[in-house]
């Protein structure tokens, strides 16, 4: 009988053993299905935030090569006068640049009568040649020189013009060549030339986002090794060609100054990873010397600082400084509204950097090298429930033929300067410049 229960017991024992056995297997199996959806879910919101961040400095970048500002700042406007000799009255209007058709113009209007003026180049792109207004095409003498130009239209008016030219300008880019995704001209005249410069480098310059209202922290800058080395193999940001100052690489930053342009309340993070680390097996290990935080709850515009607060102060020794070659950053975002904001659903930023010099320096990871082809190598980290850091980088690649006017709702080089610290807005709609 006693056996026999030593049996019972040693038999229930057993059972209790692998019972708990087969427990914990369960447990096990369902932690590394729950880790294996965690990634899953982190790996989809990385790869959609690269794709969404490529997709806006893309759009920025081709945006200023195809807005005509190649040449735009090197060509006076003429004032001109206008003056209707069957009673249209006299008017004396400025013109401007204008990109119409893919051909550059100066043109005014008049409010009464109410016409549009435009005064047209030769195909030598020398000087003034013909003008419209008020549905009518006229040449303007003389033709292909300084001086006194003249000319009477065929409308209704029989509206007379004169206006005073000064110079003669030879190959200026009537076609707009010269914005091609570089810091210079196609042509003989190159940019800046005569101390002018075109904007074909702002792309690689300013980065642009968005942060989505109660999503918790949104990478918005990071620097690291590999960032550094794509940004150096850009030959536009080291061609030999860019004969002013006026651009440094993240690699040979030392002293960085941080500058913000955000819409909206906003907290701001300012993190270190181990360089080390990252370098030699991919790991983010935080720095505990940099670690800050701050709130602002308007919005805020100009000079990080190291209190964390944002100034317009134009001494740089109260400046936070960043070692962009010495050190892995990454700056996040969060967005969480308030009172005054209530109807709007995301803040825009806009984030650029200069060295100690006021040297622009280049912080988006775009090559533009290739005609027609722009890649753009994404970075994005996530700070999931755990505290972990989890992150991706990937190269995007995409074909550029037309100009991508509007991104998300947001028309780029339309509306207002972006941001300027407002808390104005609908979050329906933003305007990048």
């Amino acid at each position: 009988m006693v056996n026999k229960n030593g049996s019972v017991f040693l038999y229930a024992m057993m059972l209790s053993f692998f019972a708990v056995i087969a427990g914990y297997i369960v447990v096990l199996k369902m932690d590394v299905l729950t880790e294996n959806v965690d990634i899953q879910v982190h790996d989809s919101k990385l790869h959609s935030n690269i794709t969404e961040k490529a997709t806006l400095a893309i759009a920025y970048n081709t945006l200023v090569n195809t807005d005509g500002s190649g040449f735009t700042n090197t060509i006076a406007c003429p004032s001109v006068t206008l003056s209707g000799t069957t009673g249209g009255g006299k008017n004396t209007i400025p013109t401007s640049h204008y990109f119409q058709g893919g051909v550059f113009v100066c043109s005014g209007s008049t409010a009464v009568p109410q016409g549009n003026l435009i005064l047209s180049y030769s195909a030598s792109g020398n000087t003034f040649t013909t003008g419209s207004y008020l549905s009518s095409e006229i040449s303007l003498l003389p033709l292909n020189s300084t001086g006194a130009r003249s000319g009477r239209f065929t409308d209704s008016f029989q509206t007379d013009i004169s206006f005073t030219t000064t110079d003669t300008w030879s190959q200026i880019d009537l076609n707009g060549d010269s914005d091609d995704f570089q810091p210079y001209s196609d042509t003989n005249t190159k940019y800046p030339n005569d101390g002018y410069r075109d904007n074909d480098d702002m792309g690689r310059k300013n980065i642009y986002g968005y942060v989505k209202k109660d999503t918790g922290w949104y990478s918005v800058f990071s620097m690291n090794t590999p960032l550094v080395k794509y940004i150096a193999s850009n030959a536009y940001n080291t061609w030999s060609g860019w004969v002013l100052p006026g651009w440094a690489l993240p690699g040979n930053t030392q002293s960085g100054y941080l500058y913000v342009d955000i819409d909206q309340s906003y907290t701001l993070k300012i993190m270190e990873f181990n360089k080390k680390q990252f370098d030699s097996i991919g790991v983010l290990e935080l720095e505990p010397r940099e670690n800050t935080i701050s709130t602002w709850p308007n919005g805020a515009i100009w000079w990080v600082m190291q209190d964390m607060s944002i100034s317009g102060t134009t001494d740089i020794g109260s400046r936070k400084v960043f070692d962009l070659k010495n050190k892995d950053y990454a700056i996040f975002l969060s967005f969480s509204g308030n009172d005054s904001n209530k109807g709007v659903d995301f803040l825009k930023y806009k984030i650029s950097m200069q060295d100690e010099q006021g040297t622009d320096i280049y912080i988006v990871p775009i090559n533009d090298w290739e005609r027609g082809t722009m890649k753009y190598f994404g970075n994005d980290i996530i700070i999931d429930s755990d505290g972990d850091y989890r992150y991706k980088q990937f190269e995007v690649l995409q074909n550029n033929t037309i100009r991508p006017f509007i991104i998300n709702g947001c028309t780029f080089g339309s509306g207002t300067l972006f941001g300027s610290g407002s808390t104005t807005g609908t979050g329906t709609s933003c305007f990048f410049q």
